[in-house]
């Protein structure tokens, strides 16, 4: 190989490098049913993303600071509700990789792309008859529960748990 020859792969290993780099999501958009979900890759590509057999539904979309993931609720019929349920919060990749998350299988209200780790963190409970929630703290990429933590059902005790819930679960809304 001549000199201008390994200075030309050089150069094109550094921009695959630089390219692959900032793969990734640019934006997300929701259909007006919220039956489809389109994401738009860095490349201008767009893409469905990809639903459960039974699922009907898409909400609380986010695309990640970094651009790297985009995650949402899955939503699915529920028998004893005029309304579907997120049972399931969905992580897609850069690389095409789904994660998903059902923590301890109960309805889930909301979530977050946890700022400074690759994680995400999510509140789940029971539709109706308590206050209790659960929060979990999952790694992206082996879907490894960090950490848990719960609000129990007594107004007082649940004010307490408040004052001394983890950083890590503030940036999921309430």
């Amino acid at each position: 190989m001549t000199a201008a020859q390994m200075r030309r792969a050089a150069l094109a290993t550094v921009l695959l490098s630089a390219l692959s780099a900032q793969a990734g999501y640019l934006r997300v958009t929701l259909s007006d049913n919220n039956t489809r979900l389109t994401l738009t890759k860095t490349g201008g590509v767009n893409v469905l993303a990809p639903a459960f057999a039974e699922q009907v539904g898409f909400s609380e979309v986010k695309l990640s600071a970094d651009g790297k993931h985009v995650g949402w609720l899955a939503l699915f019929p529920n028998c004893c509700t005029s309304y579907p349920i997120a049972l399931k919060l969905v992580v897609l990749d850069d690389a095409g990789r789904l994660h998903t998350f059902d923590g301890e299988k109960l309805a889930i209200f909301d979530w977050c792309f946890v700022p400074t780790r690759r994680a995400v963190a999510f509140r789940q409970g029971v539709l109706h008859g308590t206050d209790a929630q659960h929060f979990e703290l999952r790694r992206i990429e082996d879907d490894h529960r960090m950490a848990q933590y719960d609000y129990p059902h007594d107004e007082q005790r649940q004010a307490h748990a408040r004052s001394r819930a983890p950083r890590w679960l503030r940036c999921v809304p309430e």
